[in-house]
């Protein structure tokens, strides 16, 4: 999944998240609960957005993490294949061969 179908998904995942929460606070309670007393707004204001701003840069530093290290295992991959095509070629000049051949089969004439 490309990066702008990610987002796109966890949008759609947060919207949907939001409307089941919305439609559950919109249900009537039937039970009688103690209700707890309601902080003040100054409160509620100034811990929730460093709250989120947190949660958010923790997720995109995780997915950070999981990219470099998928890039990390690429590069050292190709690195070594390079490497043992390199010590291959060197005893038994298979990759000159292949090379003849793809030029006879395409018509490549230089």
């Amino acid at each position: 999944m490309s990066k702008k179908n990610k987002s796109k998904f966890h949008k759609r995942i947060q919207a949907q998240i939001l409307e089941e929460l919305n439609q559950q606070s919109q249900k009537p309670v039937t039970s009688k609960q103690p209700v707890a007393p309601i902080a003040s707004p100054t409160q509620n204001l100034s811990t929730t957005p460093a709250v989120a701003t947190a949660t958010l840069e923790s997720e995109s530093l995780i997915y950070t993490k999981k990219d470099l290290k998928k890039s990390a295992i690429i590069i050292g991959s190709i690195i070594i294949l390079i490497i043992s095509l390199s010590i291959v070629d060197a005893r038994t000049n298979i990759l000159l061969k292949a090379g003849n051949q793809i030029f006879r089969v395409l018509n490549i004439n230089s």
